[in-house]
């Protein structure tokens, strides 16, 4: 060699810690902002809602719609829910995927399910741009009250902003309104602590003049992300059967109608958001004025509690809703039923046409991105091998151990069950998450010192470096070309959770490559004094 490469060696290797670092710093933020690459703008939001009021009688003074966060189909024998089934009918309805809370109160709300509605997760910033069954029972002149022990279904129906991220509710005791000029399809919000004070708001609306009063109920999805679905688990939904028992009294089922459902259940280890049967199937309890008691729905999803609802109202489904009236299981004369059949079929016509077509597989340029990544990265490493200022150990591959140690990490947490339900709280996500990143980073740094140990160290940890972030990058790429936003269909419930997973684990090994070249840079220096 005919000039000294140790200087070039050096440049090298803060060159290539920057990069380390902006990788595992764009790739973090990416991983975080995950929920907000699945949130779409709904296909059928520039839609015109088809409004066709089939002018069915109103079969109920007043519907109360009770959501049980979180109860699952195989926990729902409780005494007063059981109390209502015999008097009416007990089913179950099954949810679409993702099985996640907000999802869902927008597919039962709206009729929409949340490929179409673009709610996939619960971190909603945009309000639901969709026609809701509170905005058809309002448009009949009929009032809306909802109740919540400390959730929010309000807040998603907002009209008016941009974002409801940063909206301050207006707050008089437990009763809550938007500021002016915002406006909610709602004449009476309230949000309660705690159950014991839901009960009482709940008793009070019933007595009151609303015609469709939608309420939720958290205490058993607490419990379940808390200890999974065990004693804990049971004795919340016992205690929320319980309050609705005392809060329903005043109801008057030979004029009101009562159904109770829920969004989602729990696996055993407490998580959602899969498409495991125990999550995607929900108690369907309907009793009351205009319900068919012991008759049973034919495949009831949650998509049908708008359209059902509405006609038990006497009023048009929601112009968007993609389910069906149940008329099955209603007191609607031959001609009335057949009259809901028809407007829901043309309805779902006009819908179908709407929503976009799905993403149905990579991208030719993001493809051919990743690969000429690929051979652009071998080209730039065997001209630096040639000047002299890599080295490529055998065991170079080391430097993606960070990456395959996330992953590893991942699948341990999910118990090899890659899926939404299977991944802990956020609380525990971001605890596990930090250790199994330190252990990932200590390890890749323990490996890579072993591996550059000799004259040419510097040399040495910039083939391990190159060789490392190569792979890492180019898996990435790869998958980035299959999975890009907009994410017209959801990801399957293995690719939800591995798209974040992918960038989290490239993060990690971002920042163990950058921690290494300095720490080789380190002892290069050391060992030429």
């Amino acid at each position: 060699m005919s000039y000294d490469a140790r200087p070039m060696r050096t440049v090298l290797a803060g060159a290539l810690a920057i990069v380390a670092l902006a990788v595992a710093i764009g790739l973090g933020l990416r991983a975080s902002d995950w929920n907000d690459e699945l949130a779409l703008a709904p296909p059928l939001a520039a839609v015109a809602p088809v409004i066709a009021d089939p002018h069915t009688p109103r079969l109920a003074r007043r519907v109360v719609l009770v959501i049980i966060d979180g109860l699952g189909a195989d926990e729902a024998q409780l005494p007063f829910l059981d109390e209502l089934g015999h008097r009416g009918v007990a089913a179950t309805a099954s949810v679409p995927y993702p099985t996640i809370s907000r999802p869902n109160y927008v597919t039962i709300l709206t009729g929409v399910p949340p490929r179409d509605s673009g709610v996939r997760t619960n971190r909603v910033r945009a309000p639901v741009a969709l026609d809701s069954l509170m905005d058809r029972v309002r448009a009949a002149g009929l009032h809306v009250a909802t109740a919540s022990d400390y959730g929010m279904v309000a807040s998603l129906f907002v009209h008016g902003t941009p974002s409801i991220m940063n909206v301050e509710w207006r707050e008089a005791g437990d009763r809550l309104s938007p500021p002016p000029p915002l406006t909610w399809p709602f004449d009476d919000v309230r949000r309660l602590a705690t159950l014991d004070t839901l009960g009482p708001a709940l008793a009070e609306l019933v007595a009151g003049d609303a015609a469709f009063i939608p309420v939720l109920v958290l205490d058993v999805d607490r419990a379940g992300h808390a200890a999974g679905v065990g004693d804990e688990y049971r004795a919340a939904a016992t205690a929320v059967d319980q309050m609705l028992r005392t809060a329903l009294a005043g109801l008057d089922l030979t004029r009101d109608a009562v159904i109770i459902t829920a969004d989602h259940g729990h696996v055993a280890r407490g998580g959602h958001g899969g498409t495991e049967p125990e999550v995607s199937h929900v108690p369907l309890v309907l009793a009351g004025s205009g319900i068919v008691a012991g008759d049973r729905p034919r495949d009831a999803r949650l998509v049908d509690l708008a359209p059902t609802i509405a006609a038990l109202l006497g009023v048009a489904a929601p112009g968007h809703a993609e389910g069906r009236t149940l008329v099955e299981l209603l007191a609607l004369a031959p001609d009335a039923a057949g009259r809901r059949v028809e407007a829901d079929t043309a309805r779902s016509r006009m819908i179908a046409g709407a929503i976009a077509s799905s993403h149905d597989g990579p991208e030719a340029w993001r493809l051919a991105l990743a690969v000429g990544g690929a051979l652009g990265a071998l080209v730039v490493v065997l001209v630096l091998r040639g000047r002299g200022l890599v080295v490529i150990p055998k065991a170079a591959p080391v430097g993606a151990l960070a990456f395959a140690t996330m992953l590893a990490a991942v699948a341990i947490v999910a118990r090899c069950n890659i899926s939404p339900s299977s991944i802990p709280s956020a609380a525990r996500v971001q605890w596990l998450g930090a250790i199994s990143a330190a252990l990932a980073i200590a390890v890749q740094t323990i490996a890579v010192c072993r591996v550059i140990r000799g004259r040419d160290r510097l040399a040495a940890a910039n083939g391990v470096a190159l060789i490392g972030l190569a792979i890492v990058l180019v898996a990435v790429a790869l998958v980035r070309a299959w999975f890009s936003p907009p994410f017209i269909d959801v990801p399957s419930p293995f690719w939800f959770v591995a798209i974040p997973a992918f960038d989290l684990a490239a993060a990690t090994c971002g920042l163990a490559t950058a921690i290494g070249l300095v720490a080789a840079h380190v002892a290069a220096r050391r060992g030429r004094e």
